[in-house]
């Protein structure tokens, strides 16, 4: 079986910053990340690159007035502790000047019309499924009106990213039911398993970007009960200023584990958000061009496909 590499995108806008930061300190980000989805599907398309871009329900409206026609009833939306996270009630305070940074239907159907492009869901909410408050039955709400709304759009969704990776098996089960059939789960490493403190696991993930303090990332997909589990293996991190000068660390470091997953036959899952590119987002496309460039080198020299979750999934089935 040859190798694959799997690339999937967080398409969320400002929905999944909506307890990071104001968003006039994040508007750059965003509306860069808008403009850098069409770069990023040109690059696709020259490179063979297929992708499954996991975008919030949220965006699939025009505007608020049909999104509110999607919206669970009061009781079925999450109840979380933490009311920052609550992105129904900053719906509420929307200023229809930020449209840009909340909706994005015309994005979704270049994306889709894309040759080797799925669109998945990144749920209707960005609803976090491990937030204190919430619940299972909350979460199926949730993601019946992703489904709902991408249906409109005529976008039937089977592939699901869960926002910060977070889920459980109760979820999943839910997921199942709704006939998912893959699903993108958090790195399979000892700094996800180990280390506790958020703050801390982020220091040494920082680090294991530019240092192999981790295993290269390949792996096996898992059939959980009916939906395939295809785990993240790298975030491509953005260029951080001030770490310029490791850059080329973070490139090797992703090309060696491609390397190791072309010639071992397995898996190399790479994942990161548009906005993460939405600044220095011509530098960013360089590096993955570079990165891009290398896999058509493992393809010719290994055999190495490129597939998104949910052409990996049907792949998987029959075999």
């Amino acid at each position: 079986m040859p190798g694959r590499l799997i690339v999937s995108l967080d398409f969320e806008l400002f929905w999944g910053m909506l307890d990071v930061c104001p968003l006039e300190n994040y508007r750059d980000h965003v509306l860069g990340g808008r403009e850098a989805v069409p770069k990023l599907l040109t690059l696709f398309e020259k490179y063979g690159i297929h992708a499954t871009w996991a975008a919030v329900g949220f965006q699939f409206a025009e505007n608020g007035e049909e999104l509110k026609k999607y919206f669970p009833e009061k009781d079925s939306r999450p109840t979380y502790l933490n009311p920052a996270l609550d992105p129904y009630a900053y719906f509420e305070k929307l200023d229809g000047q930020d449209s840009p940074c909340f909706y994005a239907p015309e994005l979704i159907c270049q994306v889709a019309r894309t040759p080797g492009q799925e669109i998945g869901s990144h749920t209707f909410s960005h609803y976090y499924c491990r937030e204190k408050g919430q619940t299972a039955a909350q979460f199926a709400a949730d993601m019946t009106a992703a489904k709902a709304i991408a249906a409109a759009k005529g976008l039937p969704l089977t592939s699901v990213i869960l926002p910060r990776n977070q889920c459980e098996a109760e979820y999943t089960q839910v997921l199942r039911n709704l006939g998912f059939t893959a699903y993108r789960d958090e790195e399979n490493d000892w700094i996800h398993k180990k280390i506790r403190p958020r703050q801390l696991r982020r220091l040494f993930q920082l680090a294991d970007v530019y240092l192999p303090l981790t295993g290269q990332g390949g792996y096996i997909p898992k059939n959980e009960g009916g939906i395939w589990n295809l785990t993240g293996s790298r975030m491509y991190k953005p260029i951080f200023p001030v770490l310029r000068p490791f850059e080329g660390l973070k490139l090797h470091r992703i090309k060696k584990q491609m390397l190791h997953a072309a010639k071992k036959g397995l898996t190399f899952h790479l994942w990161w958000h548009p906005h993460n590119i939405g600044v220095r987002t011509q530098a960013h496309l360089r590096q993955l061009e570079e990165i891009f460039k290398y896999y058509k080198t493992l393809e010719q020299t290994y055999g190495m496909v490129s597939r998104n979750m949910g052409e990996t999934a049907r792949e998987l089935e029959e075999r």
